[in-house]
């Protein structure tokens, strides 16, 4: 990792030959690529050198985590980068990672991007959960077929296990590979029957579709499917009334102001 006064960044060293679009991406980002996605973070693509790229700029975070991410822990981006890499390393997928970058402005922490492989697919779960779709209790069940191989039985939790972050690519014979992003919120650890049930609750899905992926988890851990389409019917109401409660509190918090 490249460290000095006013930046810091890391290149994967099979993409060195990337180096020279890393290390100049504050400028490049701001007026070249093509905006894919833009919220409280952007996502540009970008060709170089023969390699189709995607670039995640994070907003720029508030006094305390500029203060954090500066000197006491890793950043979004860095987190993303690292991760990656120990993703593919334990077999599971998700978007080459290519670097991260990082500006410091006196002293304290200020804009960071991550590099990635830009990943085709067909589409996301979250084009399949709440809708009529081709094949989608196929789907569904080999989704949670793959979170417990490729992730669970792996160690790897995700964090924010949403709909739009599991990216879905049709192969023949009606199998589907599964890929995930948005991986700056994972733990390496070791994930219990309960604790990975627990992990679709932040699906958002229908209580049809729960009891597809339910059923689909138990039959993978040797559990009754019946008792596991109760519990994470009990999940996805838990998570879901915390997220009721925590945009009240923000809306009635903002009408004070």
């Amino acid at each position: 990792m490249i460290l000095d006064k006013k930046k810091r960044y890391a290149v994967n060293p099979e993409y060195g030959f990337v180096e020279d679009f890393v290390k100049d991406l504050p400028h490049i980002f701001e007026s070249e690529g093509t905006s894919i996605y833009k919220g409280r973070n952007e996502i540009k693509v970008f060709d170089n050198e023969g390699v189709r790229l995607n670039v995640k700029s994070f907003k720029i975070p508030n006094f305390i985590n500029k203060l954090a991410y500066a000197w006491l822990r890793g950043s979004k981006a860095k987190h993303s980068y690292e991760y990656g890499i120990e993703i593919l390393r334990r077999g599971a997928n998700t978007p080459t990672p290519i670097a991260f970058f990082e500006t410091l402005k006196r002293g304290l922490f200020n804009r960071s991007y991550y590099v990635s492989v830009h990943h085709k697919y067909d589409f996301t779960v979250r084009d399949l959960i709440g809708y009529e779709f081709p094949d989608k209790e196929n789907i569904l069940k080999q989704f949670a077929t793959y979170t417990y191989n490729k992730l669970h039985k792996m160690g790897i939790h995700h964090l924010d296990y949403s709909r739009g972050n599991v990216l879905v690519t049709k192969l023949e014979n009606d199998k589907y590979d599964f890929s995930i992003v948005d991986i700056n919120r994972l733990r390496f650890e070791k994930i219990d029957y309960l604790k990975g049930l627990r992990n679709f609750a932040q699906l958002w899905a229908s209580k049809d579709e729960l009891e597809i992926i339910a059923r689909q988890y138990a039959q993978l851990n040797n559990q009754d499917e019946n008792k596991a389409v109760q519990l994470l019917v009990q999940f996805d109401k838990k998570h879901k009334e915390k997220i009721y409660r925590k945009h009240k509190f923000k809306a009635l918090i903002k009408g004070k102001k």
